[in-house]
């Protein structure tokens, strides 16, 4: 089984052993510069775990474009940096300026495709903008992934015609999801991934604890009977899709 988005330096070590001895692959988040540190510390502990280097649109406030030529020079200093990201747009609360956003995600945007890597969108609250800065830049030849789903339909078929894969956490588990249950439905199986953003968003069943990757497997259960797939092939599919998208076959 394999956690597509986890960040964990802010997990306590025992459940970053735990996790990295029962899944098969996972992919650590560094999204601010002391995030960054600590995600490619982790990558060169762990065989099994990759990193993903960015900027979240919340920790680009004194941002520079020197900082995005610096996290260039890191993701070709570390064969462990698989992705770039999470990067992209959160406009739910007013941390940073619209503006600020879209300008460092463009660059992020741009630094991907230059590397050719694969690119992790965080998008909450932005499902046109998102489209609309993503469009000027389609089509994504190395693909990326739409994390921790959240927005409409319309969203979910322009990023599927973009390249990227889309990825479900454990909200999918709340009872008021419905409406991203539905979207989940309609992802082609080989266009979709499972993830558990840990420490956020523990699936139902856990809900209250601080979430790990190993939690992975609740939601698996909850998607292998909410798709009507028995739950060894959705791990099957996942993981493969997962390891095609960053060419780990």
């Amino acid at each position: 089984m394999v956690d597509t988005h986890c960040h964990l330096d802010m997990i306590p070590l025992q459940d970053v052993e735990e996790s990295v001895k029962r899944l098969d692959y996972l992919l650590t988040i560094g999204c601010d510069k002391q995030e960054i540190k600590k995600a490619l510390e982790i990558g060169s502990k762990y065989e099994n775990v990759f990193v993903a280097i960015g900027y979240h649109p919340y920790d680009i406030g004194d941002l520079t474009d020197k900082d995005i030529e610096e996290l260039e020079n890191l993701i070709k200093e570390n064969s462990k940096v698989i992705a770039v990201g999470e990067c992209g747009l959160d406009f739910y609360r007013e941390k940073t300026p619209k503006d600020k956003q879209e300008y460092f995600f463009r660059k992020q945007i741009e630094l991907a495709k230059k590397l050719k890597k694969p690119l992790i969108i965080h998008s909450r609250s932005a499902d046109r903008e998102t489209e609309k800065i993503l469009s000027e830049y389609a089509p994504f030849e190395s693909g990326g992934i739409m994390h921790c789903f959240g927005g409409d339909e319309r969203l979910m078929e322009f990023s599927l015609e973009a390249g990227f894969y889309i990825s479900f956490a454990g909200n999918i588990t709340y009872p008021k999801a419905d409406n991203l249950r539905n979207i989940l439905k309609k992802v082609p199986l080989d266009r979709l991934l499972l993830e558990t953003d840990s420490p956020f968003l523990s699936p139902q069943k856990v809900r209250g604890t601080q979430n790990k990757p190993s939690n992975i497997y609740y939601t698996l259960e909850f998607a292998s009977e909410l798709l009507g797939i028995e739950k060894s092939k959705l791990e099957k599919t996942t993981d493969e899709n997962f390891k095609r998208l960053f060419s780990l076959n």
